[in-house]
């Protein structure tokens, strides 16, 4: 029996709300829509509150109604976001789902006397995910219930991707704002192209809203793509400084702060407009300009959730960001070959990156120590970052214990942290970090682990203390290396952002560990022909090291331990465990791969595994 708790929430600036239902069943917390009749009763009673001349409520209208946080200000406003700030959702479900917790104040007047509900909704949704597209369009014509799961996005979404990598094409219009549109254009060109007829442009789907459909799993869905941000997370000045990431004007920012407060110590900073006065800033990197300077490329986009990664042109990924209703893990644009040395979108953010922030700049003597192996050779070090609103990285930490900077071009970008040795609450990694359990998706990791979140944040010692910080367009932070963080970009449309990999001096120590002990873990390396593989990189690091640097390469290697809480040293039991542990998982076939195994590995980079293009 599920327990229900009733809500009633004002309107807000941004929308209207109406009395909902809460179900606090499986872990995860969902906003309930009440039935029809119960919308007619809260607008009557809305009207009645704001209307001065109603004689139906006289009381109410003389009552000044309550402000929400969001009309107090800033002044007033709570330090963190509840769960249930994320639960106004911007857009209802398309096709009328309903959470099952509407059945407690459904009605057979709103229902027609009869209701759909099903207690076996995910066995419904592993089902579907093997279905073609034909049995998905037959499905749908069975009942309201199939109708409205077999129209779930994320069905189309992985027929399209499995259908271009098997035809190896780049998908270049994405115009049709769905994925069942898109998988039609390309289902209908293919058999234009072998009859030979004159091709059929199919009528874009139109979604239908449907009564009396009730499913706690597919409406968890819609809620994963549709939750609300937090107003919170918009304001610069930060009202929690506890739990807030130092953030500091470029202006002040010199080398020796830099150094000594924040890389030295592996802390979090945000430099506030450290990357303002970019070229790529400037309103350059407009759309139009873009797509010039990119003419012809293609660029990888995969998630977590999808089970291929996917070549889009950039227009095509554009006009993807545009979509009204996306999946519940967007594909998110993360390239490593958009910014290679020399080229035209290199040469708008690499000069002034040098004179803005000149502890990243390549003449820094301690600054990007794998530059010393040659562009070719070394690991994957600079991307491109392009994603829509709600789309970001879940949980995880920067490869080959590098460090790294992130800047923001294009749109808002919230962060949140957690220190080396703390995994944030419900991510379960192995002991040697090498496996990670974790929610695929952000919006499933706020549903189930906000409050866990916030509880952190306000009684956690300063040694595990959480932190978090908006970014900017104009604003660079930077991320130390073993740092558990999530990003999650706010703004609509095409939010794009410029990062760094990078080895300094300040860890070396961990960089050379990680190569030496972690060789299954290295990555970036591993599918271009001119990079040095894993089983030779810290050879080679070391070489160079040795030419250019002897005496930090001296003082690294004589350090015995991780400086890092984020590795642990091995003992030779527990090696030997391990190495047990993949004989045995290589000789069971069933056994699934984990998230983080397969992003290192060339099956990753074909089925799914959220890399990053850490290959």
């Amino acid at each position: 029996v599920a327990k229900v708790l009733i809500l009633t929430q004002q309107r807000s600036t941004r929308s209207t709300e109406t009395p909902t239902v809460q179900s606090f069943g499986e872990g995860c917390k969902q906003k309930m829509v009440l039935s029809e009749s119960g919308q007619k009763r809260a607008a009557r009673n809305d009207r009645a509150a704001l209307s001065p001349s109603s004689s139906t409520n006289d009381s109410a209208a003389k009552k000044p109604r309550e402000m929400s946080s969001v009309q107090m200000g800033t002044s007033r406003r709570r330090p963190f976001p509840r769960v249930e700030d994320f639960m106004n959702l911007e857009v209802s479900h398309p096709y009328g789902i309903l959470p099952a917790g509407n059945l407690f104040t459904s009605s057979s007047k709103s229902n027609n006397g009869n209701f759909w509900f099903s207690e076996h909704d995910e066995m419904c949704h592993l089902i579907m995910s093997f279905c073609s597209g034909t049995d998905l369009a037959r499905l749908a014509q069975v009942n309201r219930f199939l109708y409205a799961a077999c129209h779930q996005p994320e069905y189309w979404r992985d027929l399209v991707l499995r259908r271009v990598e098997q035809e190896q094409v780049v998908l270049e219009d994405m115009s049709l704002n769905s994925w069942k549109d898109t998988y039609m254009q390309l289902q209908t060109r293919s058999s234009t192209q072998k009859s030979g007829n004159q091709r059929v442009h199919p009528k874009p789907h139109q979604p239908m809203a449907v009564s009396g459909v009730y499913s706690d799993y597919f409406y968890r869905l819609h809620s994963c793509r549709t939750f609300d941000i937090p107003q919170q997370w918009f304001d610069k000045d930060e009202s929690d400084t506890k739990s807030s990431v130092k953030c500091i004007p470029a202006s002040k920012m010199t080398l020796d702060t830099f150094y000594h407060e924040f890389e030295d110590t592996n802390t979090p900073v945000l430099i506030r407009q450290g990357a303002a006065t970019w070229q790529a800033n400037n309103d350059r990197w407009n759309l139009p300009y873009l797509l010039d300077q990119t003419r012809g490329q293609d660029f990888r986009a995969t998630s977590g959730a999808a089970p291929l990664p996917a070549q889009f042109s950039l227009k095509a990924y554009h006009q993807y960001c545009q979509w009204q209703l996306l999946e519940e893990a967007p594909l998110y644009l993360f390239d490593r070959t958009a910014l290679a040395p020399n080229c035209p979108l290199w040469k708008d953010f690499h000069p002034d990156l040098n004179k803005t922030c000149p502890y990243w700049s390549e003449t820094a003597p301690q600054h990007d120590l794998f530059a010393l192996l040659g562009e070719g050779r070394r690991p994957d070090h600079t991307w491109l970052i392009t994603g829509p609103k709600r789309s970001g990285s879940v949980f995880h930490m920067d490869p080959n214990a590098t460090h790294a900077w992130n800047a923001a071009v294009k749109g808002r970008k919230r962060w949140i942290f957690y220190p080396p040795g703390v995994p944030p609450p419900g991510v379960h990694p192995s002991a040697d970090a090498d496996q990670v359990a974790l929610p695929l998706t952000v919006g499933e990791w706020i549903f189930q682990f906000w409050d866990q979140h916030v509880d952190r944040l306000l009684n956690s010692p300063p040694s595990e203390q959480p932190l978090e910080v908006t970014a900017f367009p104009g604003d660079v932070i930077f991320v130390p290396h073993g740092w558990w963080h999530m990003v999650i970009n706010l703004d609509e449309g095409m939010n794009i952002a410029i990062t760094h990999n990078y080895a300094s001096k300040s860890n070396l120590v961990d960089v050379l560990k990680f190569l030496s002990e972690k060789r299954d873990q290295v990555s970036g390396c591993r599918d271009r022909a001119e990079s040095i593989k894993p089983d030779q990189l810290h050879e080679e690091f070391v070489k160079v090291m040795k030419e250019y640097h002897p005496k930090w390469l001296c003082e690294a290697e004589s350090v015995p331990h991780w400086t890092c809480a984020a590795w642990s040293d091995s003992t030779e039991a527990d090696d030997t465990k391990k190495r047990r542990k993949i004989a045995d998982e290589r000789a069971d076939n069933t056994t699934p791969s984990s998230i983080m195994s397969k992003a290192k590995t060339e099956e990753g980079a074909s089925s799914g595994g959220f890399s990053f293009s850490f290959l």
